[in-house]
């Protein structure tokens, strides 16, 4: 068992557990929809940790958790549309939920084949067809959605909201698709540094919530 990889699982875990938790505590539609989906970020990483430690329990941990990391794509495109119309984020919300069914019912019908390599890293081991369903509507359902959060915050916290997110939502994208070493390394670390560097501005430092 590889520890870093277990202390990346579980800095993933408190890192969006607290962002969350923060930003549903803010008076705001869009930040209380897009803390939601950062919880449930949160409950699908402790899942898969779970099924890091336990493996005889990875390939059921490996399905729970992406229940809940796809219905986090749902409250993500709330968030994009807070500021639309009733109807239009009911219908987004719809049509979201349709779309993150089809994502999931296409998965399992490609049954998971998860493992842990050699080296410790954990491989959700997605088939192309799937993984190509969960980019486009992680980068579909979170992007637009980070980009209306971080237009709330000023200057120099915008851009670190902004840029700091969508690096995440991109390492996230390389996390599924690739399987060299080094990449995930590298990629983990990117990970770890930008989530230090969200929450210990957003949880410690008051001035970035000025006029959010």
């Amino acid at each position: 068992m590889n520890s870093l990889v277990i202390l990346f699982f579980l800095h993933n875990v408190l890192a969006t557990f607290f962002l969350g938790m923060k930003f549903l505590g803010r008076n705001d539609r869009v930040f209380k929809s897009f803390g939601i989906a950062l919880l449930l970020n949160a409950v699908a990483f402790a899942i898969w940790t779970f099924g890091i430690l336990q493996p005889e329990s990875m390939l059921t941990s490996v399905t729970i958790g992406a229940v809940c990391f796809l219905a986090s794509l749902v409250f993500m495109l709330r968030t994009a549309v807070q500021n639309s119309s009733g109807s239009t984020q009911w219908l987004v919300t719809i049509l979201g939920i349709a779309a993150v069914l089809g994502i999931y019912f296409v998965g399992h019908a490609d049954p998971s084949t998860a493992y842990i390599s050699p080296e410790g890293f954990f491989f959700f081991n997605l088939g192309p067809m799937v993984q190509m369903l969960y980019i486009f509507g992680l980068a579909l359902a979170a992007i637009p959605a980070i980009d209306l959060v971080a237009s709330k915050f000023r200057g120099l916290y915008s851009v670190l909201v902004r840029y700091g997110f969508i690096a995440e939502v991109v390492a996230g994208i390389m996390l599924v698709t690739s399987k060299d070493v080094q990449v995930l390394y590298i990629t983990g670390w990117v990970i770890g540094t930008v989530y230090v560097a969200l929450w210990g501005t957003l949880l410690f430092n008051r001035n970035s919530w000025s006029g959010a």
